[in-house]
């Protein structure tokens, strides 16, 4: 049962188990993941919460804006007034999803540490 998300520096999104997420206790530097078949490395790790703790209601669009979704739509935080059309910012519609690497890749990826 996935009950953490993973976000990276980088921006990606991974959905973890609580078990996965005691691994990284006291660890550095790459930890493999199994439900991700792969590693990933500690210092690129921005953070890890609990679902339930993960705001999806502020997000940032494509041109740098943070908006907020109230009501089901979205505004920006700067100007609550000003509603914005998630037709040119489709960004603000995605949910985090689990992403998986090749299993072929992360067995040549474990095979050279």
């Amino acid at each position: 049962m996935n009950e953490f998300e993973l976000k990276m520096m980088g921006g990606d999104k991974f959905l973890i188990s609580k078990n996965e997420f005691q691994l990284f206790s006291g660890k550095t530097g790459l930890i493999y993941i199994p439900s991700l078949s792969g590693l990933i490395n500690i210092s690129s790790i921005s953070h890890i919460l609990p679902i339930g703790m993960v705001n999806n209601n502020r997000k940032q669009n494509s041109d740098g804006q943070w908006c907020i979704q109230k009501f089901g739509q979205w505004y920006l935080e700067g100007d609550p007034d000003i509603r914005v059309n998630t037709n040119y910012y489709p960004e603000l519609l995605e949910q985090p999803e689990k992403k998986e690497l090749p299993s072929e890749f992360a067995k040549q990826l474990s095979k050279t540490i």
